[in-house]
């Protein structure tokens, strides 16, 4: 009668366990993903690209406008 406790306490111990570091491993591999989208999104918002506007003529043609700083 112990014996069989003992069995189900140990199964039930080993599943706990199991299901933990299943766990334990999404996460970790979550906050990695979750590290290089917000190095992503800094490195987006750091390095952005100069903005270039242009101007139409009636004729048509594109024209770069200068950049005042």
């Amino acid at each position: 009668m112990i014996g069989r406790r003992f069995e189900i306490a140990r199964l039930q111990s080993d599943f706990y366990r199991d299901q933990f570091r299943k766990i334990l491993r999404w996460i970790i591999g979550s906050l990695f993903i979750i590290y290089v989208l917000i190095a992503t999104i800094i490195y987006l918002v750091l390095f952005q690209p100069v903005q270039q506007y242009y101007a139409n003529t009636t004729e048509g043609k594109i024209l770069v406008m200068p950049r005042n700083v």
